[in-house]
Formats: structure tokens, C-alpha cells, sequence
């Protein structure tokens, strides 16, 4: 009978959990770890602990649009000694390959700088055991499907997935809809970049995206509430009883799953809007078209005007 191991996050309390994040190098970094934790600790502790250890040394993980915040936990707590950590943004801070973590023993840390909806990921097929995709999703503007087939090619063949996203069904969701208000929780424009939710999905969505992109979900579910003041907390008690079930309600989607399949839906149709698409296309055939003509009259001109025939 195969003996199932205890998870190292099960055993390890709040307190033990932030000492580990505050042995991260944080120069640089444009987050203070102290709020960071005050906010987050319950969105580290549900993800970790379902992001399996390492195996081995040889143990590969790859996060997408890390954080510096999320490497002590894997290297310190989950003993991955090979980490990739991807960023767009190279020089906001996020991540660094000079970061140390304090105390712990030695590993292979890399940045990977791509675009994860628009770029080919620079990693060989089947490098990773596991990839983590923390808080990307709902910032996708253009191509979600692109990340998840990238996601499938670069994962192991029986690797593990780990995404959590804003649930956009939430119960904090529904009572700004009834106050009148944007649903979602993070869409204002600061007038330089679209740092901002482009689109918010529901857990059915989720696990619908994990089945288009090649893995079988073992879980899906949601997790956390915060507080957003008397009148608003009161309205999502009342209003929750009519929503969809609880394991649905809460503020963070979470999703696990393997690697089942290399077969991917490059555009399924619930998620892509095909109208767009061909107007694109047809715009990219006229401008080709275009061009033939001014290469066939430059070839004209170039050849200069045909000789005048004689009707005597």
C-alpha cells in the first residue's frame, strides 16, 4: 500500500510561514512584505499547499508572472532547487536572479522575460514538473489559450497546474452589481498600461479552460473573503443564500490539474469572439492585395512605358 506523504505546509503555522517569506531579499522589491502578508497570508498558505514538493533535486517549477514573494515558499518550504520565475516586466522589481533567500541552501533561480499570451515561452518541451499560474489570468488581454497551450507543451507529461484567479461570480461580485457598481474588483486605468482585470471568470469557466487545455482538474474550488465594511459584508450574507453553491462564492479561484493530454482547443468557442478575428483577416488579405498592385505598377514603371506601335 503506497504510503501518502504530509504536505510540509500542514505542519507549518502562520508565524513559521511569515518568518519564511521575510527571509526573501526585498531591494528593490515595490511591495512591503509586512502589508503583503497581513493581506495575502491566506492565499499563501491555500496555494502551497497544493503545489506538491519537490521530488528530487532535479525537480523543475515555473511561475508565471512571479513575484520575489513566492520564492523562499518554494525554495525553503517546498525544496524545489530549480526555479524559473517569468516576468514582462523586467525592471519593476518583481524579480531578480540575484535574489537570495536567507538560510537556504543553494539552487538554480532564473528569469524567464516573456510575454506569456503573445510569446513562444523560451523552455523545452516537457522542462517543467510543475507550473503555477498565481494571479495572470485575469490580466490576459488578447490571447488566453496561447498561455494554456504553452503551459501544456512546457509541463511534463503527468505534471501539475496550479492557477488561482479572482472569482468573478463572488459574493462581493454580486452586491456591487446591486449597488450599481463594476462588478470587478480591479479594473481602473491608470492612463500608461493595462494593468488592470481585462476579464474575470467564473469557476466553471476554469475548469472549462483546464479541459481546452489539455489537463484533467482535481480540484477547482474558491477560498477567502475579505472584509469590505458593515453594509457591504451584511448584503453578501443575505444575498448568498440564492447564489450559486458555497464552494463557489468566495473572493479567489483555485485550480489543480494534471497533465492528461497534448491535444489543446486553440479557440474554444465560449471563450473567443471569431467576428473580430476574420475582420482582422480580411483587413490583413486587402492590405496584401494593396501591395501586390504597388509592386506590379512599380515593376511598370521600372520597365518604362511599352513601345508605340505604327498603324501604317
Amino acid at each position: 500500500m503506497a504510503r501518502t506523504l504530509r504536505h510540509p505546509v500542514t505542519d507549518l503555522t502562520d508565524d513559521a510561514l511569515r518568518e519564511v517569506l521575510f527571509r526573501v531579499d526585498a531591494t528593490g522589491f515595490p511591495s512591503d512584505l509586512a502589508h503583503l502578508w497581513e493581506v495575502e497570508h491566506q492565499r499563501y498558505r491555500e496555494t502551497l499547499r497544493r503545489i506538491p514538493p519537490a521530488r528530487d533535486a532535479e525537480a523543475a517549477i515555473l511561475d508565471l508572472g512571479s513575484t520575489r514573494a513566492w520564492l523562499p515558499f518554494f525554495q525553503s518550504v517546498l525544496g524545489y532547487r530549480r526555479m524559473v520565475l517569468n516576468t514582462n516586466y523586467p525592471d519593476a522589481g518583481f524579480v531578480d536572479e540575484s535574489v537570495r533567500v536567507r538560510g537556504a541552501v543553494p539552487a538554480d533561480v532564473r528569469v524567464s522575460v516573456f510575454d506569456v499570451e503573445r510569446d513562444e515561452f523560451p523552455h523545452d518541451d516537457g522542462a517543467f514538473d510543475v507550473v503555477c499560474c498565481l494571479e495572470v489570468l485575469e490580466h490576459l488581454s488578447v490571447d488566453p489559450m496561447a498561455m494554456m497551450a504553452e503551459v501544456n507543451r512546457v509541463l511534463k507529461p503527468g505534471g501539475t497546474f496550479v492557477l488561482t484567479t479572482p472569482n468573478a461570480v463572488r459574493s462581493a461580485n454580486v452586491v456591487n452589481a446591486i449597488r450599481g457598481e463594476h462588478p470587478y474588483g480591479w479594473a481602473p486605468y491608470n492612463g500608461f498600461d493595462a494593468n488592470r482585470h481585462n476579464r474575470e471568470y467564473t469557476p466553471r469557466e476554469v475548469e472549462k479552460l483546464f479541459r481546452c487545455g489539455g489537463f484533467s482538474p482535481s480540484e477547482v474550488t474558491t477560498f477567502g473573503s475579505k472584509r469590505r465594511g458593515a453594509v457591504r459584508d451584511l448584503m453578501s450574507v443575505l444575498v448568498s443564500p440564492f447564489l450559486w453553491p458555497r464552494r463557489w462564492r468566495r473572493d479567489v479561484i483555485l485550480a489543480v490539474g494534471t497533465k492528461t493530454s497534448t491535444r489543446v482547443d486553440r479557440r474554444p468557442s465560449w471563450l473567443y469572439f471569431e467576428m473580430a478575428e476574420r475582420a482582422m483577416l480580411d483587413q490583413r488579405a486587402n492590405r496584401r492585395e494593396i501591395a501586390d498592385v504597388i509592386k506590379v505598377c512599380d515593376a511598370s514603371r521600372q520597365r518604362g512605358p511599352a513601345p508605340v506601335r505604327s498603324r501604317l
